[in-house]
């Protein structure tokens, strides 16, 4: 009987050992994962923001280019450059400096691992470019990086004039004036307010203000047959 329980005491101090060992393994083997994962997850990630940051370089630099080559002086034309190459649904302008501001978020994806599997993780950025006349002769520009939150407004503003635009696309071709087109925005007056229709030949043009909170912009969508356009601008006809 002694010889039993001292045979299964060491069977049993073997099999805990064993599981010890097998424990120690296993976690040592995941702590090496979780790092080596950590560093990649970092590698990743640093990679996202220099491509991010190359983005917004050349999206500065067409843009100073598009500015100096534009032959018009005139800031609607200006804004919907901008708009164009920098996608920002919030464009203000100060006519004393000649100076244009464009708000608008960037972001960027990238592979993050984990031990559930592979997701994509998201860089988002907060961004203002300022336009403005060089001394002499083209275009200066600078990029600056404000709080997220600040970004709010012209996310919204952005998603009310693609609602706008949509709305206009779908109307029928005897509802493209003043009442067919404050009948169809109707339901999004709280932030959508259509000032004019008016129509040259076959192009119908649409002035809508879309506002949130305290910011408003400006918006003129046009439509010709099945094609509709919008683009920010500093004037909004009555």
């Amino acid at each position: 009987m002694a010889r039993l329980e001292r045979a299964m005491t060491t069977g049993c101090l073997t099999v805990l050992v064993v599981l010890i060992v097998v424990l120690s393994t296993v976690l040592g083997m995941l702590w090496y994962w979780s790092r080596h994962t950590d560093k990649v997850n970092a590698e990743h990630r640093q990679q996202a923001l220099l491509a991010l940051d190359d983005q917004l370089r050349r999206t500065k630099n067409e843009t100073i280019r598009a500015l100096g080559n534009e032959g018009s002086a005139d800031p609607d034309a200006l804004t919907a450059v901008i708009h164009q190459h920098t996608g920002a649904p919030v464009i203000s302008y100060d006519a004393f400096r000649h100076t244009f501001r464009a708000r608008v978020v960037k972001r960027v994806e990238y592979e993050s691992r984990s031990l559930f599997g592979i997701s994509q993780g998201v860089i988002g950025r907060c961004l203002e470019y300022t336009y403005a006349p060089a001394k002499g002769h083209g275009w200066t520009s600078t990029i600056s990086v404000v709080k997220y939150d600040t970004c709010g407004p012209s996310v919204s503003i952005g998603s009310g004039a693609r609602t706008a635009g949509q709305r206009v696309a779908a109307l029928e071709a005897s509802e493209l004036n003043l009442t067919g087109v404050r009948r169809a925005l109707a339901p999004y007056r709280r932030f959508l307010t259509v000032s004019a229709v008016t129509r040259t030949g076959s192009t119908v043009t649409v002035s809508v203000v879309v506002s949130e909170e305290t910011t408003r912009q400006c918006y003129r969508i046009t439509r010709n047959g099945s094609q509709v356009f919008s683009v920010p601008v500093q004037t909004c006809q009555d």
